[in-house]
């Protein structure tokens, strides 16, 4: 039964990258039925990477192209504020978290030990 996934910054990273761990995880995930989602606030961080080397530019676009990109619309920004209140995350995280919750989606990362502490929130490592 297809799925909804919310994809953090680094599984797009990582996939676009090549990493293998990364691949193993994510290609089924994305070759099947399942809805990805790409946060606004994911976009935002992967160009404000300062270490993402330009030829991989060519590649984010191409991938972000098969994805439903989100905004971040006034409730999940009211969602992330009030979540950040109770959690010590940072804006991006608890942009993508909220946004995750929003949807109803499992959040695709590797950065599982900041998200576990969202309450409700569906949680897979890549």
């Amino acid at each position: 039964m297809p799925r909804a996934y919310v994809l953090d910054t680094n599984a797009v990273i990582y996939y676009v990258g090549g990493e293998e761990r990364a691949l193993e995880k994510l290609v089924p995930i994305i070759q099947s039925d399942n809805t990805i989602i790409l946060p606004s606030v994911v976009v935002a961080e992967l160009w404000s990477g300062k270490r993402m080397p330009n030829e991989e530019i060519p590649l984010i676009e191409h991938f972000m192209a098969s994805l439903l990109q989100t905004p971040l619309d006034t409730q999940i920004a009211k969602s992330a504020g009030v979540m950040r209140r109770a959690i010590p995350l940072d804006l991006g995280d608890a942009c993508i978290a909220a946004t995750a919750l929003a949807y109803g989606a499992v959040l695709l990362t590797r950065n599982v030990r900041d998200f576990k502490r969202v309450p409700g929130l569906s949680i897979e490592a890549i």
